[in-house]
Parts: structure tokens; sequence; C-alpha cells
């Protein structure tokens, strides 16, 4: 393979604990109390799907929205990237590989959350929630990740750590990676292949 597209939330940063974190005190300061085990199917989706799932529509649900990213935002800090991932992308790189990410986030989302690691520059495309009609598990924002790359879908894999990635891949044509060090242990999601540790990455190419 010579194509690497990387999901972000839970595959390339250890995020799951802080946005579920600030996702319970939003909702809680507006008076809605959920347990972590009930917010657990929200993470990687867009935020304001989720909200929407959760019954919040109309300026509720954008003063809602509001609050949660300026939570996330102030606890960006204590976000990471999962070890290994940049020696992966280092190594990826020098093998000739290209290396791009499909993410639920918006833009301001990623530049807040994501840019800070100092990982941008491995990346030859960045497709973010405005970036294509339909989103995952739709295969739209991962072809035009590859378009943006002059990739095909024969010559690439998709990593991520939720069902929704793995579908997206497949309908995409995609070989589907799920990433075991961004799931919990008893989750359940089927992939073509799985990766233990970032470096597996390598033994695709």
């Amino acid at each position: 393979m010579k194509y690497f597209v990387f999901d972000v939330d839970g595959t390339l940063m250890n995020s799951a604990a802080v946005d579920q974190q600030c996702l319970k005190q939003t909702l809680h300061e507006f008076g809605r109390d959920y347990t972590f085990e009930e917010l657990r199917p929200s993470f990687g989706k867009p935020g304001r799907q989720t909200l929407a799932d959760l019954s919040f529509t109309g300026e509720t649900a954008e003063r809602i929205m509001d609050r949660w990213e300026g939570l996330s935002k102030e606890r960006a800090s204590e976000v990471l990237a999962f070890d290994g991932i940049e020696a992966l992308l280092r190594e990826l790189h020098a093998r000739g590989c290209r290396c791009g990410i499909v993410t639920s986030r918006t833009h301001y989302q990623f530049d807040y959350g994501f840019s800070p690691l100092g990982l941008d520059g491995y990346f030859d495309a960045v497709i973010c929630m405005e970036d294509a009609p339909r989103h995952k598990p739709a295969p739209d924002p991962l072809l035009e990740c590859l378009r943006r790359m002059g990739g095909t879908a024969a010559e690439a894999v998709y990593i991520g750590d939720s069902a929704c990635d793995m579908e997206c891949a497949a309908a995409a044509g995609v070989k589907s990676c799920l990433a075991l060090w961004g799931i919990p242990e008893d989750a359940r999601i089927r992939a073509d292949i799985e990766l233990a540790a970032p470096a597996d990455a390598l033994k695709l190419i």
C-alpha cells in the first residue's frame, strides 16, 4: 500500500476521555445528565450529529455546541498523540508513502484540537466535516482525500477506531484497518485488518 489515511480521535490521538468529560459537563449545565457509558457511542461522530441523537435541536443545540467546544479547547493541551504515532508517520514518509486524514471534526475543531500536536506536516490531505457532501460512514470524505492525494482505493488503507470508520472504508472500496490501541477491550468491530500497535501499519507497505 502507498496511501495511508487516518481517522483522528481514538486513532492518532487519545482524546476520548477529555471529549466525553467535556460533553458530560456541558449537558449537565444544560439540565441533562448522562453516564459515560451512555455517551460512549457519540465518540467520533460530528458534534451536531451527537446532539441531534440526544434530541437537541435549533438554538439550544448551537448553544450546547459552543459550550462543548469551549470546554474542549480549554483542555486541548491534555490530549496527546498515541505512543508510536509520530514514529509511524515519520517512517511512512521515509518509505515514500503518502498520508491523509478523514475526520468528523470541523476545521475549527481540528485546528485547536489536533494541530498543536505538531503532526500536520506529515499529511498531504486533511478532510474535515465541511469538505464532503456526506460524511462517514458514506465513502465521500475518504474518496475526496484520495482524490486530493492522487491515489486510488486499491492502493490505500483507512485506519480508524470505530464501526463507522470501517463502514466508510468498505463503501469506498478501501481496506479497513482497526486501530486496537484506540478502542475499549470489549469492542466488537469488524475490519479487514486489525492493528495491535501503530508500527504494525508498516507491514502493509
